[in-house]
């Protein structure tokens, strides 16, 4: 699962696995799931201190199969795990088990 990660926000968790998505209203500490893979090493997303929302909404989505596409534009735009962290990060997330070369927290 090249592009597994887990998002908490306030519309509560959500655990990608690829093609499958588990979420629950709840935050990551009452989701038992989503706190073992985040344990265990997938990354972690809190987009909780973002307060853009707007350019939040306009980020593309994480590509499924973790491929990389050049093109980064029009409707339905997909990146890879990686190019979509350093964007959420500008907009203020932080970043649990950083799969970036040299970063971690």
């Amino acid at each position: 699962m090249p592009d597994a990660h887990v998002i908490c926000g306030e519309g509560g968790t959500f655990l990608h696995l690829g093609w499958t998505n588990v979420s629950t209203l709840t935050p990551i500490e009452c989701f038992p799931l989503a706190a073992l893979a985040v344990a265990r090493g997938t990354p972690l997303i809190d987009i909780r201190p973002i307060t853009d929302v707007i350019a939040f909404a306009n980020l593309p989505q994480v590509r499924r199969d973790g491929s990389v596409n050049p093109e980064h534009s029009g409707a339905g735009r997909s990146v890879s795990l990686t190019t979509y962290i350093d964007m959420v990060e500008e907009l203020g997330a932080s970043i649990t088990n950083d799969p970036r070369p040299c970063r971690s927290t």
